[in-house]
């Protein structure tokens, strides 16, 4: 078989033209899916371990500064500032003692959004237990994810609903 430069060249630039689809392609590989869930649970203890440590601050190291979050039974809180004065008031009014624990039962990725999906579980000081469930969305911003919207509910019925 013989080679010639002209053929050469031909295969070169065949190659380097078929390596031009390969960013879509390594796009879709980049994303390590048990790699982001793994981000997201460390995410998740931390946002617990502030709350149940009281730290309102700790808490809200989760959100971006222009998040939405939609709490349970409570009107929509838009910005971090407004979501840190939700934090505040809630763990005010935590008089039993709650300590939460959150677990990402879903994500889905794509360029720099992800969704999570997952269950809490909260107990007060007299062992009682609360679970419920929310849903977060992440933008990946200055090469870490933080929440941009979030809403999440608990799986008690409404007071005087029984």
């Amino acid at each position: 078989m013989n080679i010639t430069p002209i053929s050469l060249l031909a295969g070169m630039l065949l190659i380097s033209l078929v390596s031009c689809n390969e960013p879509e392609r390594e796009e879709a590989q980049a994303l390590d899916m048990n790699e982001l869930r793994a981000e997201i649970q460390a995410m998740e203890d931390a946002y617990a371990e502030a709350q149940n440590a009281k730290d309102p601050d700790g808490v809200v190291v989760y959100y971006a500064d222009d998040a939405v979050s939609m709490p349970n039974n409570q009107p929509t809180v838009s910005g971090k500032a407004a979501i840190l004065d939700q934090v505040r008031a809630d763990m005010a009014r935590d008089t039993a003692g709650s300590t939460t624990t959150f677990q990402v039962t879903d994500i889905k990725a794509s360029g720099d959004l992800l969704v999570e999906a997952g269950t809490s579980t909260t107990t007060d000081a007299a062992g009682n237990v609360t679970t419920g469930k929310y849903v977060s969305v992440f933008e990946k911003r200055d090469g870490k994810y933080v929440c941009i919207r979030d809403i999440w509910n608990t799986d008690a019925p409404e007071a005087g609903s029984e």
